[in-house]
C-alpha cells in the first residue's frame, strides 16, 4: 500500500490486491486505487487509475460516480481520458490503440463504435 497524489497535494490511496472486479488489472473508488498485485510494476495503468481519481476529485466523488453510473457520454469520456493517459506509457501505441478501444467497446457497458474510440483515444 502506498500514497500517491494527483494534482500535486490531493492524496490516492494505492493497494495491490487481487480484489478487483473480475477481468480487471485494476480500478479506482473515489481516491482508492486497487491493482492487481502482478501489475504493481506497471505505470501505465497506474496513472489510467489516477486519471479516475483526478476525476473524482473534480467532480466531488459524488458528482462523479453519478455522472460514471448514469451517463454513458460521460463513462465514455472518463475512460477514454484514462486510457490517453495510460498511452502515454505504451511501448506499443498502435497495438494499445487497438487494445485499449477494444476494451472500451466491449467491458464498460457502452455501445460505442470502435473506430471512433479509437480515433478518440488518438486524439483525432
Amino acid at each position: 500500500m502506498k500514497i500517491k497524489f494527483v494534482y500535486a497535494i490531493l492524496p490516492a490511496l494505492v493497494v495491490y490486491t487481487d480484489r478487483v472486479p473480475e477481468g480487471s488489472a485494476g480500478c479506482a473508488n473515489a481516491m482508492v486505487v486497487r491493482i492487481r498485485p502482478k501489475y504493481e510494476n506497471d505505470e501505465g495503468l497506474l496513472q489510467h487509475e489516477l486519471t479516475h481519481v483526478k476525476q473524482a476529485y473534480r467532480l466531488l466523488f459524488l458528482f462523479h460516480a453519478l455522472l460514471y453510473l448514469l451517463d454513458d457520454s460521460y463513462r465514455l469520456h472518463a475512460e477514454v481520458e484514462a486510457y490517453r493517459k495510460q498511452l502515454e506509457y505504451s511501448a506499443d501505441k498502435d497495438a494499445d490503440v487497438a487494445r485499449f478501444a477494444g476494451f472500451v467497446c466491449d467491458k464498460y457497458g457502452l455501445r460505442a463504435d470502435r473506430q471512433a474510440v479509437e480515433n478518440m483515444l488518438k486524439g483525432v
